[in-house]
């Protein structure tokens, strides 16, 4: 059965944790009838999640619940509904329980330092997904790579000025996220390195964190200010939605190919942002693929860390339990912490592929029944 978005947020994110037993593959236990498996002698798996407050947060859950379902494991799964605080104390408790491995997204990439080295002593495996730990030893690190989605998304607005304006000029608004996250300043390094290549291609910077409410404020502030704005572009969907909305309110929404449209560009590749590129009002995004990482992080410990395997040098997309728009990614060497890391790369979407199957946003919608 299809969820909607808001109703996942609302319900799920009052429940601080839900365990699922092994076996449970085909139907998700109620959140108040804990169970687990009493004869898995191998131990389980803690997935300590952030949050469900943004869609792809809820998608990379539930990847993950189904894959490991899938693998029949032993596994819970604990909600820090996006607080500090409450994430560290979940990590310290699960540290005392005796765990196979713990696979955290953090909420803060310095917060979970000491209890990821407290892990390390004690010899429990750490796998880490979407935003790093940058600190302590890490079995695998699996999350996006976010400096490629920045200079991608930085991309389609140059083509499409050089289709609007005969070559790459004109003036664009870039409501950057949070730079106190890591993902964030990485967008907006990819970013500005694409722009900073074209001296005729002016660029008007405004905060909007992130937010889909800060977002909208500043977008609709610049277009007062600028007339003469060509291009939109906003770090994440849920800042997106705020900019496409004071687009709309200062009366300058046309779709493509129309007069006075304003190129708009995103990332993320989330279904109601697909949706406005088949229609016709926004000419692309980033497809990252957010939906996946949680899951890749568990395969890969299942395979290689769990057996004290040596990791291969390349994630081979044709091996994995999704399907991709790319054949293989380099397994790195992190810098900021130790470890080994797979950066998932990124793909530009349009409208001719904007409905494809296997992007983020239509996985998320129509075979985890996640949707707007």
């Amino acid at each position: 059965m299809k969820k909607r978005l808001l109703s996942v947020l609302l319900c799920v994110a009052m429940t601080a944790s839900m365990v699922i037993g092994c076996g449970a593959k085909e139907e998700k236990k109620d959140d108040s009838a804990k169970t687990e498996s009493s004869d898995n002698k191998e131990g389980k798996i803690y997935l300590l999640h952030k949050g469900l407050d943004y869609y792809a947060w809820a998608a990379m859950q539930e990847a993950f619940d189904k894959y490991a379902g899938d693998l029949d494991c032993n596994y819970e799964i604990l909600n820090a509904e996006n607080d500090v605080s409450k994430q560290v104390e979940q990590f310290k408790t699960v540290l005392t329980q005796d765990p196979k491995a713990i696979i955290v997204t953090a909420i803060d990439s310095e917060s979970l330092i000491d209890c990821v080295k407290e892990a390390n002593d004690a010899g429990i495996p750490v796998g880490v997904y979407d935003t790093p730990i940058t600190g302590g030893d890490i079995d695998i690190t699996v999350d996006c790579d976010n400096l490629m989605a920045g200079q991608q998304a930085a991309e389609i607005i140059v083509d499409k000025l050089k289709e609007k304006n005969g070559e790459e000029k004109g003036k664009v608004l870039n409501v950057f996220g949070d730079l106190a996250s890591q993902v964030m300043q990485e967008r907006k390094q990819g970013f500005d390195n694409v722009m900073e290549k074209y001296p005729n291609i002016e660029v008007i910077e405004a905060s909007g964190k992130g937010d889909r409410l800060l977002s909208q404020d500043a977008a609709s502030n610049a277009l007062a200010a600028n007339e003469d704005i060509d291009a939109v572009h906003a770090p994440c969907d849920n800042a997106f939605y705020g900019v496409y909305e004071a687009v709309e309110s200062a009366g300058k929404l046309k779709k493509v190919g129309e007069e006075g449209h304003i190129i708009m560009v995103s990332l993320d590749g989330e279904p109601a942002a697909l949706d406005r590129i088949s229609e016709g009002y926004m000419d692309g995004t980033v497809n990252l693929d957010w939906h996946a990482v949680a899951a890749i992080c568990l395969e890969m410990m299942d395979k290689y860390i769990f057996e004290g395997k040596d990791l291969p040098d390349t994630y081979e997309a044709k091996d994995s339990y999704f399907k991709f728009a790319w054949d293989s990614t380099e397994i790195k060497d992190a810098t900021e912490w130790k470890g080994p890391w797979i950066s998932l790369p990124t793909h530009k979407i349009d409208k001719d592929n904007a409905q494809d199957p296997n992007n983020s946003g239509r996985y998320s919608a129509d075979v985890l029944g996640i949707e707007y």
